[in-house]
This record gives C-alpha cells, structure tokens and sequence, in this order.
C-alpha cells in the first residue's frame, strides 16, 4: 500500500511539472523596407605573427677539443667551468597582432620533415608541447636535450579557413 501511494504522488508530481502545449517562442517581424547596415558576413583576414622568437638562453661556447693522455680515470681532469649538461632552455614567444583575437593551438614538436616544395610533414606524437592561445602573446620556456636536433612550431586556428603558420628550427 505505501509502495502504491508513493507510485501516485510521484506521477502526479512529474505530471504537474510538465510544460505546456503552447510555444512561448514569440515571432519577430523585419520590417525589409528599411535598409540594414549590419554586414552580414564579416571579411576575415589571414592572423598575422608580428614577432616569432625562439631563443636559447644560454647558449652553449664551443670550447676546443683537449686530447687526454689518461690511462684511469683518476687521471681524467676537467677544465674550469666545464657543465655536464644533458639539455639546452630556450625562450619562445610569440606575438600576434592586436586586432587578432582568435583563438589557436600552438604544437611544438621535434619529429618532423621539412620538403622541398616549402610543406612540412610534423609526427604530433612527438610533440613537447601543446597549448591552446587565446590570448595574442605567448611566452614559454622549453627544455630540450642535447641529442634534439631541431624543433618545429605550428599555430593553427580555430577558424578552418585560415592556413596554419609553420615554422622550424634546427640547432
């Protein structure tokens, strides 16, 4: 019986706060004798990068090459300042122009192909970084290894009909 009861007050309840059949919608009419002066289809331009950096910040000094005569390693010395570094830091930045409030996606990928007709071929599973920009400047450090031999950036757009700008670096 408790089981019947609760069954009606449930039903009641979900009837009582079902819509109506009458569309609220209220139709607008357009008076077409007026000429309009909104334009209907914005002009889009290509985003334009004003500036697109890609700097190490501190870049490695080639020093010459001493010939060791070590026999152990005991032996073996290093010269004063000498790092054992395995990576390399560098600064990107990127800078779009004012009015260009679009939004992209920036890949940063170290697998890739530069052809001869100018088109890239880019393997994104060996990216090592990706990020969406919604604002126009970018800034970013990027750690790299010594064995990196080179990096390519790509910003593509939201917006399908504008090209993606791509560019590489090579170390």
């Amino acid at each position: 019986m408790n089981k019947l009861c609760s069954f009606i007050l449930l039903s009641t309840l979900l009837t009582a706060c079902g819509g109506s059949s009458e569309s609220s919608i209220q139709e607008s009419t357009v008076d077409e004798s007026q000429p309009s002066n909104v334009l209907l289809v914005p002009v889009q331009s290509q985003p334009v990068v004003t500036e697109f950096r890609f700097e190490e910040n501190q870049p490695l000094e080639t020093v010459p090459i001493v010939k060791s005569v070590a026999k152990t390693t005991s032996e073996i010395t290093v010269p004063d300042g000498f790092l054992l570094s395995s990576e390399r830091t560098f600064s990107l930045k990127i800078v779009r122009i004012e009015d260009d409030n679009q939004a992209a996606y920036l890949s940063l990928c170290t697998d890739y192909k530069h052809h001869n007709d100018g088109s890239y071929s880019i393997n994104y599973d060996s990216c090592l970084l990706r990020t969406s920009l919604s604002d126009i400047n970018y800034e970013s450090l990027v750690t790299v290894t010594n064995d990196t031999e080179g990096l390519v950036v790509a910003l593509w757009f939201m917006d399908v009909t504008k090209k993606p700008i791509i560019t590489s670096w090579r170390f």
